[in-house]
This record gives structure tokens, C-alpha cells and sequence, in this order.
């Protein structure tokens, strides 16, 4: 028997066979589209609506820089390697301004099982990507009696952008950050609707990788979401430090008055009539690593993220998994974009340890990736953790694959109790100075 129908307080939902059979609820509306005058606005509730919607199409990436048109032709991915199409997945995604949906895999027989419950926030910069890739199907947590909730959010200029006249006609006297009110506003939806679809929603995890770790870290930190977070999973997003260089308001109020210079616009209203491509257009020539991104804003975040840590205004509830791969500063290769993460994340788990006196779970990820020469790059964890290898084009073997199962039961187990140890899985010892992390590779992952 397998829950079919969610009825939520928006409207019922019916849910579709996921790859390996349990309930799959895909593109589900936490908001109304972000488009025309709520362009650069604050996500508003989905409308209410009679009748069931089932649930069988994936909602849209944001628009963003279109890495996937010159690969199709051949199935390849942007490294000119051959893609690997999952069934059910379809690739390259469809994009849109219109992209605030999420997806449910659940393993609930009925609501009153209330399982815990996995919210993944996929990282890319926040410029890129989207929460519905196959990299990021439950499938596997649910085997393991977990539901896995997976967002796609705004991002680059439609996500961020920053401007002293969007401060004006804000009732919070603030503007950018965006993207993080979609995650709450997603996180504020599943809180409240949850329950429909077999969930516990005082038992929430909310994880990410990269500026999906970094995302869940301002969450964290965000007075928006007290009372909704119970567990947090930080990966490769760095700790204490900055890992994505922030900037000032004034700094970014500055970068939005340039951008708007830039598309010929002079006021708001005008930018509002813009079509989503030309604004893209406009956005990439920003660059990745210089578009509009996460700042304390003094609304989502009132303090930075550093601030939070070293002054103990982190919820006292929270347990908090926190680790990167081997090459992003835990070995004597150059770091990843030349920052120590390592040294960084420790940083935190000292800080967090000496302030709260609770668990912190540490790791690193240091499993070299079979094909090529790249080692244990940033990113390469995510298959790992959701049992998703298949989906690459790398030549694992059956070491990969153990690995990867170890790692996803540690992951449902920290979900249901925010401890990662259960039986017939190697200790994963808390945090502190002797034994300071888990390390995690095929032949036998180890604390040291």
C-alpha cells in the first residue's frame, strides 16, 4: 500500500510511480510564479485549487546561463563527456522565471507514519542548476524510510538582484536575497503540509552542497525559520570564513545600479518589462564567480554568517553534520579555488563545540573518482550520498557503490535522529581535537 493522494491546505495532490516505486509528487507549487510585477519581490502562497492535480512534470530550472545547447546534439555534458539519460529524468531541464516547484518522494504507507524528512537545496554558485536532476533522486533515502523533499529556487539576477529602489518599496526596507525567501517560503510549505504526505514536520533536515550548503548554513542562521529546522547537513560550502566572498549592501546596492545601467533601463518598473532572456543575456556577462549572490541583507540574514557562529545565536536545537572532499584543503593539493575549507570547517566545529557543548558531525570525503585524473573534486560527494552513481559516466566499481550505501545510511540515520552511527556501520565519532573526522573512502572509512 502506498500513499497516493496528499491533501494539503492548497489542495490534493495525486502522486506518480517514482524509478523504484515509491510515491513521487513532482513540480508541486510552494509559490506563485515570481513573474511580471512579483519580479524581485518576496515569494507569495500558491493559490488554493479544487479538484486533484497529479503530480507527473518536473517544474522548470530558473532561467540561467544555457550550458546544455551545445552538448545536446551529441548527449554530452558540458565536459564532453557522454551524459548518462536516466529514464523519467528529462535532460536538459525546460527553463523559466517561473520555477518555484518542488518534489516529494515518500515511502509512507498513510499520513500518520510521520517519517523524517530529507530537504535538499542543490548548490551551482546561486547561478545555476536545479533541484530535480537525477543527482538528487530519493529514491534511495526512501528505501531507508525517509522522504526526500527536493526544491528548485531563483537564482543570478533573478534570485539576488540588489537595488536602493527595490529597498524602497519593500516593507523590510531591504532587497536581494530572493532566492533565500524562496527556500523559506519552500521550507514554510513543507513545515505545514508535510504531515500529508507521511511526514514528521518537527523532524526536518534541511542539506545542501556548495551554495546549497551555504544556503542551508544562512537558514541556519536566519531568525525567518525558527522552530522549522531540526537537523542541518553542510557540504563543500567552507565554515568559518568566507567561502563565497560577500559583499556590503552598499557593495551590492552599487553592483545593481550598474546592472540596470547596463540593460539600458532607469527604473524598476522598466527592468520589470524586461523579458527573462534578455535579463539572462545581461546576467552572464557578470560572470559566475561575480554575479549577484547572498549578503546580510538585515532582513533574511540580520548578521553574517561568521557573526552567528562565533557569537552563539545558532538555535540551541540544532545537529549539524558539517565536511568536503579531500581536495578542497584536507591534502597537500592545491585547494579548490584556492580556499582552505578544511581549515574552515573545522573552524566552525571548534566554535560550535565550545558554544553549544553538542555533537557536531565532521567528515572527509576522500574517495579518488575512477576515469580520469580529477581526484576527489568539489561536487563528486552528491552521488554518493543519494546512491545516484549510475547516473555518471565514471566506470565505479563495486567499492564506489559500497561506499556510496555506507554513506546513505549514515545520512537517513543522522535524519532520524540526528545521529549518523547505526549497526553495522563504523563509528562516527563526534567531533573534538583527537579524532576530528570521518573519513570516507572505499577501502575503509575511518575516524582520524
Amino acid at each position: 500500500m502506498k500513499l497516493r493522494i496528499a491533501e494539503t491546505k492548497y489542495g490534493s495532490y495525486q502522486a506518480v510511480d517514482s524509478n523504484a516505486g515509491y510515491s513521487l509528487f513532482r513540480g508541486i507549487a510552494y509559490a506563485k510564479p515570481p513573474i511580471g510585477d512579483r519580479r524581485w519581490k518576496a515569494p507569495e502562497d500558491p493559490e488554493p485549487f479544487e479538484g486533484i492535480r497529479i503530480c507527473d512534470t518536473f517544474g522548470p530550472a530558473c532561467v540561467q546561463y544555457d550550458r546544455w545547447s551545445d552538448a545536446i546534439d551529441d548527449v554530452t555534458d558540458s565536459d564532453e563527456h557522454p551524459y548518462i539519460l536516466i529514464p523519467n529524468y528529462p535532460y536538459p531541464p525546460k527553463m523559466s522565471e517561473d520555477c518555484l516547484y518542488l518534489n516529494i518522494y515518500t515511502p509512507a504507507e498513510s499520513k500518520q507514519d510521520r517519517l523524517p524528512v530529507l530537504f535538499y537545496i542543490h548548490g551551482g554558485g546561486c547561478q545555476q542548476w536545479y533541484g530535480s536532476d537525477y543527482e538528487y533522486c530519493g529514491d534511495a533515502f526512501c528505501s531507508k524510510g525517509c522522504i526526500v523533499v527536493s526544491i528548485t529556487y531563483r537564482l543570478n539576477v533573478f534570485g539576488f538582484f540588489t537595488h536602493p529602489e527595490l529597498a524602497k518599496e519593500s516593507p523590510t526596507g531591504t532587497s536581494g536575497n530572493y532566492g533565500l525567501m524562496d527556500q523559506i517560503q519552500a521550507l514554510k510549505w513543507v513545515y505545514e503540509n508535510i504531515e500529508a504526505f507521511g511526514g514528521d514536520p518537527k523532524n526536518i533536515t534541511v542539506f545542501g552542497q556548495s551554495s546549497g550548503g551555504r544556503s542551508t548554513l544562512s537558514l541556519l542562521c536566519s531568525l525567518l525559520t525558527r522552530g522549522m529546522i531540526r537537523h542541518v547537513s553542510i557540504q563543500s560550502a567552507g565554515g568559518l570564513g568566507r567561502f563565497m566572498a560577500e559583499r556590503s549592501r552598499e557593495e551590492m546596492e552599487q553592483m545593481g545600479l550598474e546592472f540596470m545601467e547596463m540593460t539600458g533601463c532607469r527604473t524598476i518598473e522598466e527592468m520589470r518589462r524586461l523579458d527573462a532572456n534578455t535579463l539572462r543575456i545581461a546576467n552572464d556577462r557578470l560572470g559566475f564567480m561575480r554575479g549577484f549572490n547572498i549578503y546580510t541583507d538585515g532582513y533574511v540574514l540580520t548578521d553574517n554568517i561568521d557573526t552567528c557562529i562565533r557569537e552563539d545565536l545558532l538555535p540551541d536545537t540544532a545537529d549539524i553534520i558539517i565536511g568536503c572532499t579531500a581536495d578542497e584543503g584536507a591534502n597537500d593539493k592545491p585547494a579548490f579555488m584556492g580556499m582552505d575549507m578544511y581549515g574552515q570547517i573545522r573552524d566552525l566545529c571548534n566554535v560550535y563545540y565550545e558554544n553549544k557543548h553538542k555533537n557536531i558531525y565532521m567528515y572527509v570525503f576522500d574517495q579518488q573518482q575512477p576515469g580520469d585524473d580529477a581526484g576527489v573534486p568539489h561536487s563528486c560527494d552528491n552521488r554518493y550520498q543519494f546512491k545516484t552513481l549510475d547516473g555518471c559516466w565514471r566506470p565505479y566499481t563495486r567499492e564506489d557503490y559500497d561506499l556510496s550505501e555506507q554513506m546513505n545510511r549514515y545520512w537517513a540515520n543522522f535524519a532520524l535522529t540526528g545521529d549518523p552511527n547505526g549497526e553495522g556501520l563504523p563509528c562516527w565519532e563526534a567531533f573534538h581535537v583527537k579524532n576530528q573526522a570521518m573519513w570516507f573512502h572505499g577501502k575503509a572509512s575511518e575516524m582520524k
